[in-house]
């Protein structure tokens, strides 16, 4: 365990991280949840500090030890944590898209019956009853482990509906490099909003650093810094 947060004033606070394109990019130390920590950070000035980049089990093993990290980004509460949890920070938002041409019709999840739907692994357990009895009795319905895919499979056609995070659909988008520019245009896709946004948080070593942050946390979100960061990384 670190010592208290006032005590370690003026050290090193290293970071682990994901690399999670467009949340955490290893190659270019940035993303959208990068800045939101550099935010959350720059209110500590006598920090210094430091990002590890690793893979998401192994951030869930390395701030439970202690080992290399003081402070884990993007843990869920649900994962078996020895740590302190923070407020809620990062956000997800699951939405299910579509091709504007195909003109369909969807206000609600019993809306996607039918319909041959491209999700990301695990979308069926974390989407709500709803949407697991949809992804249940659909042929056409599977789940890819790489983001990617989903993209893929509804820009050439090959699904109708992708269901997963708005962020990494732009930045599928943006990333692309088609010959037919047409399918890669973010103005040809419809946005529908059918679940509620997700978050995760924060994990610390130190409950006195925990509790520091949580108060720049509720800041942050009331003062809208958290909301522009995400408008920096909007495709529309």
């Amino acid at each position: 365990m670190l010592c208290s947060f006032y005590a370690i004033a003026e050290q090193e606070l290293r970071i682990g991280v994901g690399n999670f394109p467009p949340f955490f990019v290893e190659a270019e130390k940035n993303g959208i949840f990068i800045e939101i920590t550099d935010a959350i950070f720059s209110h500590f000035p006598k920090y210094r500090v430091k990002y590890v980049f690793m893979s998401n089990h192994r951030l869930l093993h390395e701030i439970n030890t202690g080992g290399i990290i003081d402070v884990a980004c993007n843990i869920f509460p649900a994962s078996k944590l020895d740590a302190f949890l923070s407020e809620p920070v990062f956000r997800y938002r699951d939405v299910a898209i579509t091709r504007k041409d195909d003109n369909l019709t969807i206000e609600s999840v019993g809306d996607l019956q039918g319909k041959s739907i491209a999700a990301y692994q695990g979308a069926k357990e974390l989407l709500g009853t709803a949407f697991k009895d949809v992804a249940e009795n659909n042929q056409g319905y599977s789940e890819h482990a790489h983001p990617s895919e989903t993209t893929n499979l509804l820009i050439s056609g090959n699904k109708d509906v992708r269901v997963g995070d708005i962020n990494i659909f732009w930045h599928d988008l943006k990333s692309k490099h088609h010959k037919n520019e047409e399918k890669t245009n973010v103005n040809n896709y419809q946005v529908h909003y059918l679940w509620e946004d997700i978050y995760s948080h924060m994990a610390f070593r130190d409950q006195a650093l925990r509790d520091a942050v949580n108060e720049v946390i509720i800041e942050l979100h009331e003062n809208g810094t958290f909301d522009q960061i995400y408008k920096k990384y909007r495709l529309h």
